[in-house]
């Protein structure tokens, strides 16, 4: 029988997936509200499919999919977030991910994502398959954002969320110089000039993290 991790910081989205999933056959469930339950259920059994929220309480779960994916036979991983998968979907997937479905999406979406990843195939959504086939045309306007690194983004998250940066160079194991250095090219790339108008580009466009 397959074991599948749910971690969402919500009861009801944990629920839904469940009862979503049952309708599938029957599987082995276990739950996470945190980073810290996650791991810990982690640590005490295999699994074989991970559904994850971007937005955790105690890590941000790109960095927990990193994480994830770096352990010996890491289980199969379905993002499953409110974030907007043009930005965060691209992300997912080279952090290891399978699968990415926005929560806008309906069921049927979500369950033909888990389909997929049951018979060990990857889910790209329409929308993001779009996106994506967009960008290959090159008809796609590259937005500043996205031309940022993996460690550019996380300082990101983390400034925006209002973390000092001798706490951001401790969670990053960066000197508090470098962690200035990648705010002030940050504000270059994104053409801002304080972290207030960083913090509004941020929101319009999506990469604020928020509930659910």
């Amino acid at each position: 029988m397959k074991r599948i991790l749910i971690v969402d910081d919500h009861q009801l989205m944990r629920d839904a997936y469940k009862h979503a999933m049952m309708t599938l056959g029957s599987y082995e469930f276990g739950e996470a509200g945190t980073y810290q339950e996650a791991n810990a259920l982690m640590a005490e059994h295999p699994w074989d499919i991970v559904i994850l929220d971007v937005t955790i309480p105690g890590r941000n779960g790109l960095d927990f999919l990193a994480e994830i994916k770096a352990q010996p036979k890491s289980p199969t991983v379905l993002v499953c977030s409110g974030h907007d998968e043009s930005v965060y979907g691209v992300r997912a997937f080279k952090a290891g991910a399978a699968g990415y479905v926005c929560k806008t999406a309906g069921t049927g979406e979500f369950l033909k994502a888990v389909k997929e990843i049951l018979i060990g195939q990857n889910y790209i959504s329409p929308s993001l398959a779009q996106n994506l086939a967009a960008f290959v045309r090159s008809d796609f306007q590259e937005q500043p954002h996205t031309t940022l690194s993996e460690r550019e983004f996380q300082v990101l998250r983390k400034l925006i969320n209002g973390d000092p940066i001798k706490e951001i160079a401790a969670q990053l194991n960066l000197s508090s110089k470098t962690v200035s250095t990648y705010r002030v090219r940050l504000m270059e790339k994104l053409r801002v000039k304080s972290l207030p108008e960083l913090v509004q580009y941020c929101i319009q466009h999506g990469l604020m993290e928020k509930a659910g």
